[in-house]
């Protein structure tokens, strides 16, 4: 991952360089969004967008005065405020999986704030004799502990991605606006490190495959008892295919996985895993839309964001000594509708499962569900106001359960 970024900074470094020894006499022009839209930099549709994304009329343009290239300067200041009726384990997401159960389940209200979700990116467009290349690197604040994060990292030209950003198993565009920026329970939003190859037919159906890198999620007490250690011989192979209609849009995506652990002598295995995903947007009458996913597979609990980390791709059977995948499904409906230009509403629900073995303890994590509401408020060009309030419920293998709900509020400004 370090290496694909510092590659990527390198090649952002190397454009701005090469076209400052081109242009070192003609001044560049700063300019608003709309005599910036000369570059057309995602003709083939090859990246999604998320709701709370910085939309293309925000930012600062620089034009260099022959035309040829484009710097945008985006950023968003963002405060989230969160009121938990639970205490949690994990407060910078509502995620089910964390929801104690039993007597763990205790009722007091828990405050915290949060500024990991503000953004700064940059973008640059240059065009070629007969291509255009396009650059982005986008960061946040929401790393571990509030730790500085690369969300976007990567460069494309014509068909070819190769970079840190969005992978070919995630469909951002069927996420309804949320205030916590995961998504709704059961929801796929993986960022992988990625060499992709996109295209579109005749008909307009888009279409991508892929290399992908994505860590498989052991828990780590399994590792340190067995002595065995993970190494990744064999990256990911994602596809994804997508047509759009008059009614909205439907994709549906595949992934390819592989577990490869080493043990004391070296020597190395390999287990595989696999997944599927149906997701997409129907659109009704003017300013109403169904958004959905649909995801299930065997070890790859990874990709759905209420597993991700949570060590259970795969877990350790203590009789025949060996991995054993996990079957995962995760999956939301959400009905969103526009009262006004500047005031929205999504409504959703999700619900995440995972398969249990025999030999796992009974307070064994076993499925979970949320529903959602949440409305967004233009208050100004760029200053939005959302608030949300979630409720959430998770089952345990024995039938244990426990409940949790939260307030949040998310006050940004995109420049």
């Amino acid at each position: 991952m370090k290496k694909i970024t510092t590659l990527l900074i390198l090649i952002f470094l190397v454009a701005l360089k090469g076209v400052a020894q081109v242009t070192d006499t003609i001044p560049a022009q700063i300019t608003s969004n709309r005599s910036a839209k000369q570059f057309e930099r995602d003709t083939l549709e090859t990246q999604k967008v998320s709701p709370l994304d910085i939309t293309d009329d925000r930012g600062i343009y620089i034009l260099t005065k022959d035309g040829n290239m484009q710097l945008r300067i985006l950023g968003s200041v963002r405060f989230a405020i969160n009121d938990d009726f639970v205490i949690l384990p994990v407060q910078n997401t509502f995620n089910t999986y964390y929801i104690p159960t039993g007597d763990d389940n205790i009722k007091i209200n828990n405050f915290n704030s949060s500024l990991g979700q503000t953004r700064l990116g940059f973008e640059v467009s240059r065009k070629l004799k007969n291509k255009n290349v396009f650059i982005r690197l986008e960061t946040d604040f929401n790393g571990k502990d509030g730790a500085f994060r690369i969300r976007h990292a990567y460069g494309q030209i014509g068909h070819f991605l190769v970079g840190q950003t969005w992978s070919l198993f995630s469909n951002v565009s069927s996420l309804p606006a949320m205030v916590d920026g995961n998504g709704p329970t059961g929801s796929v939003t993986l960022r992988t490190a990625q060499a992709r190859y996109s295209g579109t037919n005749k008909k307009g159906t888009n279409w991508a495959v892929a290399m992908e890198y994505s860590r498989p999620d052991l828990n780590t007490i399994d590792l340190d008892t067995t002595g065995l250690s993970i190494v990744q011989v064999i990256p990911d192979v994602t596809a994804r295919i997508e047509r759009q209609g008059i009614f909205g849009a439907v994709q549906l995506s595949t992934v390819l996985t592989t577990l490869s652990i080493k043990d004391s002598n070296n020597k190395v295995s390999n287990s595989f895993g696999w997944g599927g995903q149906l997701s997409g947007t129907i659109d009704f009458k003017r300013r109403h839309q169904l958004l959905y996913q649909l995801t299930y597979g065997r070890s790859i609990a990874h990709f759905i964001t209420t597993f991700s980390g949570t060590g259970r791709d795969f877990i350790y059977n203590p009789e025949t000594r060996e991995f054993e995948g996990l079957n995962s499904f995760g999956g939301f409906l959400s009905y969103g509708f526009d009262w006004t230009k500047s005031l929205k509403t999504n409504i959703s629900a999700g619900y995440a499962e995972l398969s249990n073995k025999e030999y796992q303890l009974g307070d064994t994590y076993k499925n979970s569900m949320s529903m959602s509401l949440d409305s967004f408020w233009t208050i100004v060009d760029g200053l939005k106001l959302g608030v949300e309030y979630v409720y959430g419920q998770r089952w345990n293998k024995d039938g244990s359960s426990g409940n949790a709900s939260r307030i949040s509020t998310l006050f940004y400004y995109d420049f």
